[in-house]
């Protein structure tokens, strides 16, 4: 598991407003908090951090 934050890009997304991008990170963090102990979506993000 991770700890820390990881950087997040948000190439190639156009944002009426500069303040939008940061409240797309911000809900994507509290979304993947809210669902942490998900098992189902650690199967997935650990097949998915295969390098």
């Amino acid at each position: 598991m991770r700890t820390g934050s990881a950087p997040v890009h948000l190439d190639g997304t156009a944002h009426a407003t500069h303040k939008e991008p940061g409240s797309t990170v911000c809900r994507s963090i509290i979304w993947r908090n809210q669902h942490a102990a998900d098992e189902r979506l650690r199967e997935v993000v650990a097949k998915a951090n295969v390098v």
